[in-house]
C-alpha cells in the first residue's frame, strides 16, 4: 500500500513539474489589445499573418485557396463571439475579381442602403481598401434583432483577385478586439 501511494505521489509531482516547466513551442510575437499574437501560416501556404494565440481557428479550402477563421471567446454581455475571417476572391465567389467593385456593393447589405466610406491605406507595399458597417444580428428564423454586429473589412489586392480580412463582433464591444484585427491586417502577407 505504501509503495502504491509513494508511486502515485511521485507520478503526480513529475506531471506537475512537466506542466510548469514545459516551454510553449509557439512564441508570442506581439500583444494586441491584451491578446497574445503568434505567427500563422495558412494550411496550404497561400498566406501568413499574426493570429490570436488563445482563439480557436477553423481552416477550410475553397478551390485552390486557403480560408481561415479565428474565433474569439464568447462575450457574456452579448452572448456573441468575435471572428476574424480571411477569404480569397474570386475563389470564394467567382463574380468578385475587383476589390473596389466588391466594396462598393456593400450598400446592398446596409440596413439603410448606405454605401460604405472606403478608405485606402498602404500596408506592406499594397494599397488596401478599408471600410466598416453595422448590421443587425438575428437568430435563425427570428424577425427581432438581438443586437448590432460591427463588421470591419480590409481588402488586400493580389494578382487575379484580392483577399478579404473581416472582423465581426457585437457592436457594443467590437473595440475590445479591433486591435487584434489590426494586428492581423498589418501582418498579412499573401504568398500567391
Amino acid at each position: 500500500m505504501n509503495r502504491r501511494l509513494a508511486a502515485s505521489l511521485a507520478l503526480a509531482v513529475a506531471l506537475s513539474a512537466c506542466k510548469r516547466g514545459a516551454p510553449d513551442a509557439t512564441p508570442v510575437k506581439e500583444v494586441a489589445g491584451g491578446v497574445e499574437m503568434i505567427d500563422y501560416d495558412a494550411a496550404q501556404g497561400s498566406f501568413s499573418c499574426r493570429a490570436p494565440r488563445s482563439w480557436g481557428v477553423r481552416e477550410t479550402k475553397v478551390k485552390t485557396s486557403d480560408c481561415s477563421t479565428f474565433v474569439g471567446p464568447r462575450d457574456a454581455r452579448t452572448d456573441g463571439s468575435p471572428y476574424i475571417t480571411i477569404l480569397r476572391y474570386p475563389e470564394s465567389a467567382p463574380q468578385w475579381t475587383d476589390a473596389e467593385k466588391y466594396a462598393e456593393s456593400f450598400w446592398k447589405l446596409d440596413p439603410q442602403g448606405k454605401k460604405p466610406e472606403i478608405a485606402r491605406e498602404s500596408i506592406g507595399g499594397a494599397v488596401v481598401l478599408r471600410f466598416h458597417q453595422e448590421r443587425p444580428f438575428r437568430k435563425l428564423h427570428a424577425s427581432k434583432a438581438e443586437y448590432m454586429l460591427r463588421y470591419d473589412y480590409a481588402l488586400v489586392p493580389v494578382k487575379g483577385g484580392f483577399y478579404e480580412i473581416e472582423h465581426r463582433a457585437p457592436a457594443s464591444v467590437y473595440a475590445e478586439t479591433l486591435p487584434v484585427f489590426e494586428a492581423v491586417v498589418k501582418s498579412f502577407r499573401p504568398k500567391s
